[in-house]
């Protein structure tokens, strides 16, 4: 059995998710079904980011949604991309995680702010899905070094690993590092948090972010 292991070693976001899948093999997979699924065009771009290479994901449309329209999207994702219960679980799964933690801190009234509110959130859910499936993570051990956060994270990040006790640490950069869909991402596909396991052989993937550092801005992914 494959393992996979996530290096949050600069933060999470759904796009640098997206894009270390893409990186990984996973790229016309997700380009065809958030395509076939959303109706949205996405593209992939590779980038030097400090010296590392890796696959920044594009995309035209910022289209404004309401939570009950990014159900809606979600729903009828799943049926047109055949999502079997584990896919369509952690689909829903991201989601609500993300919307209890805005409803949280915001009340329900405001829920819409933050992440919540644009197609691109369920862009990144539906493409990590469908990344994740095409890899085989689903049928595979997931792992997680700590996630870095910046020194300005959104609440609704922080109430997300704290809620589910996922280990993260800040790093001294003025950025939020971790997005609200990325912390929601990890802590529903991580089976557990683990220290850098030995590794002689593996495939890396990764996923840029869209701000330069002095250290490479990037979310690893290696496959085992």
């Amino acid at each position: 059995m494959s393992r996979f292991v996530f290096l949050p070693e600069m933060g999470c976001s759904g796009d640098m998710v997206l894009g270390a899948l893409a990186d990984l093999g996973a790229e016309e997979e997700i380009k065809r079904g958030i395509d076939l699924a959303l109706g949205v065009e996405v593209a992939f771009k590779d980038v030097s980011k400090g010296g590392a290479h890796a696959k920044i994901l594009e995309m035209d449309s910022d289209e404004k949604c309401s939570p009950a329209r990014i159900v809606e999207l979600i729903r009828s994702a799943g049926d047109i991309l055949e999502f079997d219960d584990e896919q369509m679980k952690f689909a829903w799964d991201t989601f609500e995680t993300i919307i209890e933690a805005e409803r949280s801190i915001h009340g329900f009234d405001e829920v819409y702010l933050h992440e919540i509110g644009r197609i691109d959130t369920v862009v990144d859910i539906v493409g990590a899905t469908v990344g994740l499936t095409a890899l085989g993570a689903f049928n595979s051990d997931v792992l997680s070094t700590p996630i870095a956060v910046g020194t300005e994270p959104a609440p609704a990040t922080i109430r997300i690993l704290k809620g589910r006790k996922f280990s993260f640490y800040t790093r001294e950069i003025k950025h939020e590092l971790c997005t609200p869909t990325g912390a929601s991402i990890m802590v529903n596909i991580a089976d557990e948090i683990a220290r850098l396991p030995e590794m002689t052989k593996y495939r890396e993937g990764c996923g840029g972010g869209s701000r330069d550092f002095s250290v490479p801005n990037v979310l690893r992914l290696r496959i085992l």
